[in-house]
């Protein structure tokens, strides 16, 4: 079980700046170093934490459209979830107090569940603050064993673990993860709470970090476009073999 946490600690992890923010642009990559006591609920300066002790979850900003993918490489680090910085886990999680994560989200963001406790995850958003609206549904339980490509709605937690398919095997491939057509943001963070059942809390008692590089895919044209483009080429070879032919 957790320990209980000192007084000192609120004056360190209160609610802070705003969150940290990158921009990322289609074909380009940014890299990140996310701190054990960022919780993802964190954002538009509201607490992420029943306890009111967590730092902000940064985020990447990024223009809103259709067939905006993304991946996760060179993801590494990891995180104890009780102030153990000898007995780090992997990005992909451990299993300290059970088997499971089962944590209730806050401030219009989704719950998260899961077969790892403290792997890194992750959620797409816009620009409108969801706080005091209704949360969207959770999605399935992540299992970090057997981990997919995912197109989660808009404040929808989405486990991200080392990035690729299989646990902890560097070798595997590459996970893609969609987002909205309306999402202009990408956040990153941890979702915990107290023995990992309820409502998100208890982040300050996990020293480690993750660190990798989120890439945004390169846009790829509509098939509509590869239509106009190729009568558009048509036309000016028609054009180039009149010319000859003058």
């Amino acid at each position: 079980m957790k320990s209980a946490y000192p007084v000192a600690a609120a004056a360190l992890l209160a609610v802070g700046a705003a969150s940290a923010q990158t921009a990322i642009a289609p074909g380009g990559s940014a890299a990140f170093n996310v701190p054990g006591t960022t919780s993802l609920y964190q954002v538009f300066g509201h607490s992420g934490a029943e306890d009111n002790l967590a730092t902000d979850a940064p985020y990447l900003a990024f223009t809103a459209g259709s067939g905006n993918v993304f991946t996760f490489s060179g993801v590494t680090g990891g995180l104890n979830c009780c102030n153990d910085p000898s007995q780090l886990a992997t990005p992909e999680g451990g299993n300290w107090l059970g088997p499971t994560s089962t944590i209730t989200g806050i401030n219009g963001i989704s719950d998260a569940f899961g077969n790892t406790q403290l792997p890194l995850v992750a959620m797409f958003a816009s620009e409108t603050d969801p706080f005091g609206t209704a949360a969207p549904a959770a999605l399935p339980a992540w299992d970090a064993n057997n981990p997919s490509s995912q197109a989660p709605g808009l404040y929808q937690v989405f486990f991200v673990g080392d990035g690729r398919t299989g646990f902890n095997d560097a070798s595997g491939t590459l996970l893609t993860f969609t987002a909205p057509a309306g999402a202009t943001r990408l956040y990153i963070g941890f979702v915990d709470a107290g023995n990992f059942v309820g409502t998100s809390s208890w982040y300050w008692d996990n020293p480690g970090a993750v660190a990798g590089t989120v890439n945004m895919a390169a846009v790829v044209p509509e098939p509509g476009s590869f239509g106009l483009l190729a009568l558009g080429l048509a036309a000016l070879g028609w054009r180039l073999r009149r010319r000859q032919s003058l």
